[in-house]
């Protein structure tokens, strides 16, 4: 019998490139999601309900108007303030909106809000694009140049992250709305124009970079209609407006251009260089290079969701170098990084469209990828200090101010002018607007077994008519010290309690013990003398990690039996 080939197909052969395709696709997802879950778990670690420095006037001072029974035109006027050159309506009606809606205000939530702006403006950019080897391949350089500690301060502070955050998700979303080229899209990018405009200065930066990609794309009528809605908003804006004089940015001439450029130049390249600005004017003059490659190979045309975004972050360190420069002197603040950070990703995202054929859509992420990895990892080791020291002088501030009853009484202090963060803590509270929660609630561990391997010492016994503070440090040998695992105990006659505490940085213990493991050893308890019965205790601790928890009780005493003068001892090392 002649043989006569199958006509059926092969399905065997068939499903593999789709199941290759799919196990790709997953591999990268997954490798694309470590650096979002480790930013996440920093940022959720280090959340606390606690109003610090500039939140004191933006949302707690303007709150207690709201519920004094201030009415409409001081509302606005409050709204509308000038602040440094900024306008931010946008969080102010954020916080008024919380009171509105609960009485109060929550800084955890507030900072929950401004870290999913972050991730807003990635969920624009990836949706924006088609298909889904582009989605994957601008999703991956997102993931690991925007999810770093560089912008730890935006990232853990929600004074920062309500505005900075925001505003670059409203500029993306401008981009992305004008790029669908339908009236609808051009009504929604004026409404996101009119709300960057009014959360920072460099929000305005949206009206220019909208027309050039209007005027690109030949749109006249859209463009007509776009450039009156900016002139418009610009006008309202400059209403008023007024320059800090400690800024300096009226005061122009060579030597000032020339550092407000070499400033941007900084600013631009700050993240590449992991904020040294030594080298940054280089790599800014790079990233401007690489840009204007890419525009010559045609990417104002066929990337302008990702041209014109960079175009954004570019323009907007330019506005941001001239208000800063002056002052910054050779520092890059973290909160001006995301917008270099943006620039860059969408530079890498173009190139490697450039060099990517579309029958191979892999073919340049594995080559990049150790690059995006290595610079990831260096960023979150080089700013994990910084993020360190941020978390412990938001946290030592509210200590102190427990303790004492006052601001400015410790190392670091909630607001910069003395009293004023004093009274308006008081009057919130007396009017049930915000309270200043405990740092050392009391917790429920698991069983404790008793460790003679725990090394605990107490360097830092206080009690006064507020509060007890209990300080020190505590670590096992061999075991990295972690955020949040001690816990100090107090037993009495009675009854056996644990108490949360905030951990600090302990360098000097680390080095003295020869373990660099050791250097999230510190802690500190305030607690309220209110939740502590008058009786006579010792003091312990307990290292709690997962389901296991060991505990070691020391000399150290509180004596707080009636008719004694409260006190305690330190009662000698437990090493």
């Amino acid at each position: 019998m002649p043989f006569t080939p199958s006509t059926a197909p092969d399905r065997t052969v068939l499903r593999l490139p789709s199941l290759s395709r799919t196990h790709l696709l997953l591999g990268w997802i997954l490798l694309a999601a470590a650096p979002v879950a480790y930013t996440a778990a920093v940022a959720i670690a280090a959340s606390r309900n606690i109003v610090f420095w500039d939140e004191f006037d933006t949302a707690l001072d303007l709150i207690l108007r709201i519920d004094a029974g201030a009415g409409w035109e001081e509302l606005l006027d409050r709204f509308f303030a000038v602040n440094n050159e900024h306008r931010t309506v946008t969080s102010r009606l954020l916080f008024a909106a919380s009171y509105w809606l609960t009485g109060t205000v929550n800084f955890h939530v507030i900072g929950a809000i401004g870290n999913l702006f972050h991730v807003g403006t990635c969920a624009i950019l990836i949706l924006a694009v088609s298909g889904w080897a582009r989605r994957l391949r601008m999703g991956v350089v997102l993931a690991f140049l925007m999810f770093q500690l560089e912008h730890f301060e935006s990232l853990l502070w929600s004074g920062a992250s309500i505005d900075h955050f925001q505003v670059v998700t409203l500029a993306v979303g401008v981009v992305a709305a004008l790029n669908r080229g339908s009236r609808r899209g051009v009504v929604l990018a004026v409404l996101l124009g009119l709300l960057a405009t009014f959360t920072l200065a460099h929000g305005c930066l949206v009206w220019p970079v909208g027309a050039w990609l209007l005027a690109q794309q030949g749109r006249r009528p859209h463009l007509a209609a776009w450039i009156g809605s900016g002139a418009a908003v610009i006008a309202v804006f400059l209403y008023g407006f007024e320059f800090n004089p400690n800024h300096q940015i009226t005061d122009i001439n060579a030597r000032h251009i020339a550092d407000v450029a070499t400033y941007w130049l900084a600013l631009l390249g700050g993240p590449l260089t992991l904020g040294d600005a030594g080298f940054g004017p280089v790599a800014g003059v790079g990233l401007l290079a690489g840009l204007g490659l890419v525009a010559a190979r045609g990417a104002l045309q066929r990337e302008p969701l990702a041209m014109f975004s960079a175009l954004f972050g570019v323009g907007a360190l330019a506005l941001v170098a001239v208000g800063r420069a002056e002052l910054a002197g050779a520092t890059i603040n973290s909160r001006y990084l995301v917008l270099g950070a943006l620039a860059w990703a969408m530079l890498i995202f173009m190139l490697v469209e450039l060099a990517t054929p579309p029958e191979r859509p892999f073919r340049i992420l594995p080559w990049l990828a150790p690059a995006l990895v290595a610079f990831n990892v260096s960023a979150n080791l080089a700013y994990a200090p910084l993020a360190e020291g941020y978390i412990e002088v938001r946290e030592r501030a509210a200590t102190a101010y427990m303790l004492h009853g006052r601001d400015g009484r410790g190392m670091a202090r909630l607001h910069p002018r003395a009293g004023h963060a004093d009274v308006l803590l008081q009057r919130a509270a007396e009017r049930g607007v915000y309270h200043l929660p405990p740092v050392s609630p009391e917790v429920r561990l698991p069983r404790a077994i008793t460790s003679d391997r725990i090394r605990v010492h107490f360097d830092q016994l206080v009690v006064n008519e507020h509060a007890f503070l209990a300080g020190g440090w505590a670590m096992i040998p061999g075991v990295e010290s972690r955020r949040g695992e001690i816990h100090v105990v107090l037993q009495s006659a009675t009854t056996t309690r644990a108490f949360a505490t905030v951990t600090l940085q302990r360098p000097d213990v680390a080095r003295a013990y020869g373990e660099p493991r050791w250097r999230l050893a510190g802690f500190r308890a305030v607690i309220e003398r209110s939740r502590l019965p008058d009786e006579d205790y010792t003091l312990g601790v307990v290292i709690a990690r997962g389901n296991r928890a060991e505990q070691r009780m020391t000399r150290a005493r509180l004596e707080l039996s009636p008719g004694k003068q409260p006190a305690a001892v330190a009662g000698g090392d437990q090493q």
